[in-house]
């Protein structure tokens, strides 16, 4: 099964991910040993690459060099709730409504409203890693769902997180498959590497291999398979 990354920090000298090109090479390079054959790359969006010029260079560099490689790239953001202001989102899922969306995992955020409001303006929110907001109830999935889709990073699937109750909660999501992505959140090759084969095989034994396709590769072709690009 060839595998769709829809979170990854592969894209170099634009955020805490990849520093350099030769790390961006190394993390596609991984990337492509995990079966994916489709990136999204997904920096965050910050005061430091506030200007899409520097981020869309960078990512047309990164392009032209792996052009020969067996994967495809597209670009994306990942973009924090407080900056998504009642303007139009430039910073999109490879052109599309598609919006990646991070919020607090500390501090109780205001996830429903945040996604209501990205809906009705005409954008389709993912809210990212949403096993990190532990705030968040079984009502509050309910809720959110009707506005929202899920994504779940694959350290959390395999309980390799920082924090135990991530798995737990991605545990949650998955057996009530409630979660619709699941993305590596890569941002090297070492600490924070690309883990998405293993949790792929860990939600195809466990969940089925219907599920285990939507997440990884099914779900995600209506962002790559983008018409308009």
């Amino acid at each position: 099964m060839k595998l769709i990354d829809v979170h990854n920090h592969a894209l170099f000298g634009v955020d805490d991910g990849a520093k350099t090109i030769e790390e961006s090479i190394s993390m596609i390079d991984q990337a492509i040993k995990n079966n994916i054959e489709e990136l999204i790359l997904t920096p965050h969006f910050n005061k430091r690459n506030k200007s899409i010029d520097i981020v869309e260079e960078n990512f047309n560099t990164l392009k032209e060099l792996i052009k020969d490689k067996p994967i495809k790239i597209y670009l994306g953001r990942e973009m924090r709730f407080y900056e998504l202001e009642k303007k139009p989102i430039y910073y999109t899922m490879n052109a599309t409504k598609y919006v990646l969306v991070e919020f607090d995992p500390i501090a109780s955020s205001p996830i429903e409203e945040v996604c209501y409001s990205l809906m009705v303006r005409g954008y389709k929110p993912i809210v990212a890693h949403i096993e990190r907001y532990h705030y968040l109830t079984a009502s509050d999935y309910n809720r959110i769902k009707k506005y929202a889709e899920f994504q779940v990073n694959a350290d959390a699937v395999l309980g390799i997180s920082s924090m135990r109750k991530d798995y737990k909660i991605s545990k949650y999501l998955l057996k009530h498959k409630i979660a619709d992505y699941v993305g590596s959140d890569a941002h090297d090759t070492t600490k924070r590497k690309n883990n998405l084969l293993k949790a792929y095989k860990r939600i195809k034994r466990k969940y089925g291999n219907q599920y285990a396709d939507y997440l990884f590769c099914e779900n995600a072709k209506k962002i790559t398979e983008n018409p308009t690009v």
